[in-house]
């Protein structure tokens, strides 16, 4: 739960009100359609997916977008705005800050994922040449580690050792999430001091 900002309802300093992410449930397989559905609202909305080449019995491939992490949308978009989605009938409602400070009124703050994780969660999907996984578990803390070569070049995260000695991972930690495990070759990988 480190590095987490919560709503304090607050604009900007010349009153504009700031856009942050917010994680929204849905129900059960219907994170695409609940984005689809926030972007034709004019809402701006990410389902955490990955295209994936799946081969059919009868020798076809076919591409497809798998959901990576379930029943969750992040929604970027204001507090007032957020307390609009949160009445639309496809949202269930918005993860809360367990550990922050509860408000005078009792209730806890909405829990908001910094833009610079989203951007890693949004890079680390689309340039992925393997599936990526999310565990809820944390994983063992390794070595600090920068991608040097390949697609995911300059991305940064610790290794994690499963499975033996010859599978080795990637965990990127992106705190509230959980941590995203992908293979990477650790030829392709430098420390870091």
């Amino acid at each position: 739960m480190e590095n987490v900002t919560t709503a304090q309802g607050a604009g900007d300093a010349v009153g504009v009100p700031e856009r942050h992410w917010f994680v929204a449930f849905v129900g059960p397989n219907a994170e695409k359609r609940s984005r689809d559905s926030l972007l034709r609202l004019g809402y701006e909305a990410y389902a955490a997916t990955q295209e994936e080449i799946h081969h059919w019995k009868n020798g076809k491939d076919k591409k497809i977008e798998v959901v990576v992490i379930t029943q969750i949308v992040f929604v970027h978009c204001t507090e007032q705005e957020r307390k609009e989605v949160v009445n639309l009938p496809f949202i269930r409602y918005f993860m809360v800050n367990k550990a922050g400070k509860s408000n005078p009124y009792g209730g806890r703050p909405i829990t908001i994922i910094p833009d610079d994780q989203m951007q890693k969660l949004q890079f680390m999907l689309y340039h992925a040449d393997s599936p990526v996984q999310f565990v809820s578990a944390p994983v063992r803390v390794g070595d600090n580690i920068r991608v040097i070569r390949g697609d995911m070049k300059g991305l940064e995260g610790e290794v994690v050792e499963l499975k033996g000695t010859d599978e080795r991972y990637l965990g990127i930690r992106l705190n509230m999430l959980g941590c995203a495990l992908l293979h990477i070759s650790l030829s392709d990988v430098e420390k870091m001091s």
